[in-house]
């Protein structure tokens, strides 16, 4: 029972010393990438940036999952159908064709995290989001997939604006 236990710290010391050179390497695009997912915006209000924020992700159709306002964070979720069904149509025919099981698209729950901090050069904060998705096809197997079309993040700081500047002069 010693050889036993003597074995396996060794074996745990042997493969447990593996290195990962490019761990903590940030790729090419990172700061393109954050960038476009944060805005900073002129205000020392955190909580009506929290609040404008998590307004205009409900009236894009996100439920709120999660919001603590001491943290500056909002995550949120919404279930959408995945693909169209021209192009559902379209693969089912070429499979058929084909004479294989079509794979296709079905749903997609698409998620968010918003977290705001305090700007270190000028005043204000900076407002970073992410959306993200879980697409299911119609044989349940899932993917992730981050979302980075800049016209989604564009249109949500946009829309942000529009609420802050509306909530600051009271209209």
């Amino acid at each position: 029972m010693k050889k036993f236990f003597i074995i396996c710290f060794c074996a745990l010391g042997l493969f447990g010393c593996v290195s990962y050179d490019n761990y903590y390497q940030l790729d090419e695009y990172y700061l393109a990438r954050r960038q476009m997912e944060t805005a900073r915006f002129e205000t020392d209000d955190e909580k009506t940036i929290l609040a404008a924020s998590a307004g205009v992700l409900q009236d894009l159709g996100f439920t709120l999952d999660e919001t603590e306002t001491k943290l500056g964070l909002i995550t949120a979720y919404k279930n959408r159908e995945a693909g169209s069904t021209g192009a559902k149509a379209a693969i089912i025919l070429l499979a058929a064709m084909g004479g294989t099981t079509p794979v296709y698209d079905t749903e997609q729950k698409i998620y968010t995290t918003l977290v705001s901090t305090k700007s270190r050069e000028a005043k204000g904060y900076n407002v970073r989001i992410e959306f993200a998705r879980i697409i299911w096809n119609n044989m349940n197997e899932s993917r992730i997939e981050k979302i980075e079309e800049p016209e989604i993040y564009q249109d949500f700081f946009d829309k942000l604006s529009q609420s802050l500047f509306l909530t600051a002069y009271s209209i």
